[in-house]
């Protein structure tokens, strides 16, 4: 479909899924994924209008009500199961930092249901190996930024290497437990039901959301978890950005 939606050729693509007898399951199933896919990834284009970096829902075609047409099609009225539930979720709006994409959802997805009963078998974690900064920058053939204001205000723990495109920095103060991901390239992404907060925080845009503080910074995109009675202010935020710097040290 282009941009600008055909109302014809969309009939006419009602039209056939109506009268498309399916009897499998299998079929079906297949049929509203790929449908689904198509309107999530961009391919089937809703009318949303980019400012900023935040791709912005409008009013006039809506996935759920797209998804609602591949419902009635293939299942013949509105289903109360989970697998068609998810389809009515709405996209508020999208945003891009750095390789993460921030997707806000309306409410909460429906949990998925399944026949299938799997066995869990506990796994004794493996800690991972104690690495230094430098000894995790050689690791990971990445010269990753770390920021030098925690070194200097928090025990640094570890870093552990996730292959060559991502790293995660641990510090630790009393009860309080700091961890850093860094990453570079590749697709990442998170979803939320709750408002996603933008702040302009030492000369970065620094998004917040589910809890977690986002930013990029020299084509690596970092996210920082804290654990922690009370958050950081936006003014220690600004410490930890403004000293950024592939020389910090370990403490």
């Amino acid at each position: 479909m282009k941009s600008k939606h055909d109302l014809d050729d969309f009939r006419e693509l009602t039209n056939l899924l109506t009268d498309l007898e399916l009897d499998d399951a299998t079929s079906k199933a297949n049929i509203y994924n790929r449908l689904k896919f198509k309107l999530e990834s961009g391919n089937i284009q809703l009318h949303e209008s980019k400012k900023d970096g935040i791709y912005m829902k409008t009013n006039k075609w809506k996935a759920a009500t797209v998804s609602a047409v591949a419902v009635v099609c293939l299942l013949g009225a509105f289903s109360t199961t989970s697998f068609a539930q998810e389809m009515f979720q709405t996209i508020l709006a999208r945003f891009q930092v750095g390789n993460m994409e921030i997707t806000q959802y309306d409410k909460e997805q429906p949990a998925t249901q399944s026949n299938s009963q799997v066995i869990e078998i506990p796994v004794e974690p493996k800690a991972p190996p104690q690495m230094t900064l430098e000894e995790a920058r050689a690791a990971s053939k990445m010269d990753f930024p770390a920021p030098t204001w925690l070194s200097e205000h928090y025990s640094y723990k570890n870093t552990v290497v996730y292959g060559e495109s991502s790293v995660e920095i641990q510090y630790k103060k009393g009860k309080e437990f700091i961890s850093l991901a860094i990453s570079i390239g590749g697709e990442n992404g998170i979803s939320t039901t709750e408002g996603v907060k933008i702040e302009t925080i030492g000369g970065k845009k620094v998004y917040f959301a589910n809890g977690i503080v986002i930013w990029e910074h020299e084509g690596f995109t970092f996210e920082l978890y804290q654990m922690a009675e009370k958050s950081f202010d936006a003014a220690t935020i600004g410490k930890i950005i403004e000293s950024l710097s592939t020389k910090a040290a370990n403490k």
